[in-house]
C-alpha cells in the first residue's frame, strides 16, 4: 500500500552504509554554501563601505571646486575684466600694443562695426594642394 501512494520512494532507497556518507556529504555542502554566503556578504559590505568612502571624498572635492569657482567669479574675474579694459583703453592712445592684444584676442570690439565670423571649416577631401 505504501508503494502505491509514493511511486518514487523505491528510487530513493539506498544501499546499506551509504546513507551516513551522503548525510556527511550533504552537511559539508551546506557548510560550504554557508561559508560562501558569508564571504559574499562580507565582500558586499566591504564594497559598500568603499563606495561610501569614495562618495564622501568626491563630495568634499566638489565642494572645494565650487568654492574655487565662486572665488574666481567674485574676486578674480572682475580684476581680469578691469585689466583687459585698462589694456584696451591704453591701446587707444598707444597703437603699438594692438598686435599684442590681437594675438591674445583682447582687441577692443568697440571700434569694429561687427565682429568677424570665424572661417568655415573646409569641405571633406584634401586641403592644401
Amino acid at each position: 500500500m505504501l508503494e502505491s501512494e509514493n511511486p518514487g520512494a523505491a528510487a530513493l532507497t539506498l544501499p546499506a552504509g551509504e546513507e551516513p556518507a551522503l548525510r556527511e556529504e550533504f552537511r559539508r555542502l551546506r557548510s560550504v554554501l554557508n561559508t560562501t554566503l558569508m564571504a559574499m556578504l562580507l565582500l558586499c559590505a566591504a564594497v559598500n563601505a568603499f563606495l561610501f568612502y569614495q562618495g564622501r571624498i568626491a563630495q568634499t572635492e566638489l565642494k572645494a571646486a565650487r568654492r574655487m569657482v565662486q572665488e574666481f567669479q567674485t574676486v578674480k574675474l572682475p580684476l581680469i575684466n578691469k585689466l583687459v579694459a585698462g589694456l584696451q583703453s591704453f591701446a587707444q592712445t598707444h597703437p603699438d600694443i594692438n598686435p599684442i592684444l590681437e594675438r591674445y584676442g583682447l582687441k577692443s570690439l568697440a571700434g569694429q562695426a561687427s565682429p568677424s565670423a570665424p572661417a568655415p571649416l573646409p569641405a571633406g577631401g584634401r586641403t592644401g594642394t
